[in-house]
């Protein structure tokens, strides 16, 4: 009983630190051009209307090539951690 009660914690806490440093990266990387394009609410491209992202893939897409254009350096683990953190926060894609 014990060790699964341990585990789910342990999943938990892992998720919570995935979601933070999701979050983290994206506020450094993204918030700024976000905000110039929301005309000052860089949170407002995820809630519009006309969302132009549709599917999970197409987030990953998106990721990257924001990556690309704010010339960040992210791996692979990195670029995941923030579609995870933008999905579970904004999109909700399956």
């Amino acid at each position: 009983m014990w060790q699964k009660i341990i585990v789910f914690a342990s999943g938990l806490l892992l998720s919570s630190i995935v979601f933070a440093d999701g979050k983290q990266l994206h506020d450094t990387a993204c918030l700024q051009c976000h905000a110039s394009l929301g005309g000052g609410d860089p949170y407002q491209l995820y809630s519009r209307t006309d969302k132009t992202v549709k599917t999970l893939a197409g987030l990953e897409k998106r990721v990257s090539y924001c990556v690309k254009a704010a010339d960040v350096t992210w791996t692979e683990q990195q670029k995941r951690t923030v579609v995870d953190y933008l999905n579970s926060t904004f999109y909700h894609f399956k």
